[in-house]
């Protein structure tokens, strides 16, 4: 029977977890993003901060939204179960039936319940989250195309991360709380989830170029002069002096054929140039990001 270790002594309590996954990643992020930008203005400073939080926490709370469900649907028993039921041995008349919950005398409901919820593992998918989009944050900005200062670099954006996250996810299996294979899943979560919300707010960080936030976007529905209906995508320069400059990139599409396809009921329907090349925004045109 696996020992049931209360939440304060294990590896990473909640408390623990918090730090790693909020606190450090915060630091980390404001630090990267006040040296590899200081050459920039401050729009595109603090545009890059507000973004990188965003997908963080977005990582972080989407898929502990997910977990979540998928804990109370399967209602897997975790390792220690036994040792929170306390079973009541002298009702059980065979030593190999099985029982049910009404056999523990574990009078802390909550604890108990607790001990039903082994899969995927919380701890693993958030760290994973958290972890997997700082590694992205920081190997976009540190541009290992540059060789100097490599080992520095691969440490920070690569070796820091990974390491942070398996230490996490895999002490949850010798604190008895997980399986590994709840361990191994939950982490495969937190990394989808990590890599999703990177790219959802930052340009691609495999480039040689410097990987910078996703200039604000705004989309609006309207008419043309001949009555038809189009969509139109405005991005905003923050990489210009001039603030709060606005340019707009659409598409017309004439033939009838594929603008049946797209909306029957148009004449005429406009594509925003944005979906044809995943460049995301006017900077990259204008100022070579």
């Amino acid at each position: 029977m696996h020992r049931y270790v209360p939440e304060n002594e294990t590896y990473a309590p909640v408390w623990y977890l918090l730090i790693m996954i909020v606190l450090i990643p915060l630091i980390m992020i404001v630090v990267s993003c006040l040296w590899f930008l200081r050459d920039r203005n401050k729009k595109r400073l603090l545009w890059d901060i507000h973004s990188a939080v965003l997908g963080s926490f977005g990582a972080i709370s989407s898929q502990l939204l997910l977990v979540v469900i998928i804990k109370n649907i399967a209602g897997i028993s975790r390792p220690d179960l036994l040792n929170r039921c306390i079973p009541d041995l002298s009702n059980v008349s065979q030593i190999d039936s099985m029982i049910t919950r009404n056999y523990c005398l574990q009078s802390n409901i909550p604890l108990l319940n607790e001990g039903f919820r082994s899969f995927p593992s919380g701890h693993s998918s958030t760290i994973y989250a958290s972890q997997t989009f700082l590694a992205l944050f920081l190997f976009g900005k540190v541009q290992f195309t540059c060789r100097k200062y490599f080992t520095w670099k691969l440490v920070i954006s690569i070796i820091y991360p990974a390491i942070t996250a398996m230490k996490i996810a895999f002490s949850r299996v010798s604190d008895n709380r997980h399986k590994v294979l709840d361990v191994i899943l939950g982490s495969m979560i937190g990394l989808l989830f990590g890599i999703f919300f990177y790219f959802l707010y930052f340009t691609n960080p495999f480039q040689e170029k410097l990987s910078v936030a996703i200039s604000p976007r705004k989309f609006t529905v309207g008419k043309n002069e001949h009555g038809c209906f189009h969509i139109d995508i405005s991005t905003f320069d923050i990489d210009s002096e001039n603030s709060g400059q606005e340019e707009k990139y659409t598409e017309s599409i004439d033939d009838e054929m594929l603008q049946n396809q797209l909306m029957p009921n148009f004449n005429t329907f406009t594509i925003p140039a944005i979906y044809k090349n995943r460049s995301y925004s006017v900077h990259n045109r204008n100022s070579g990001l």
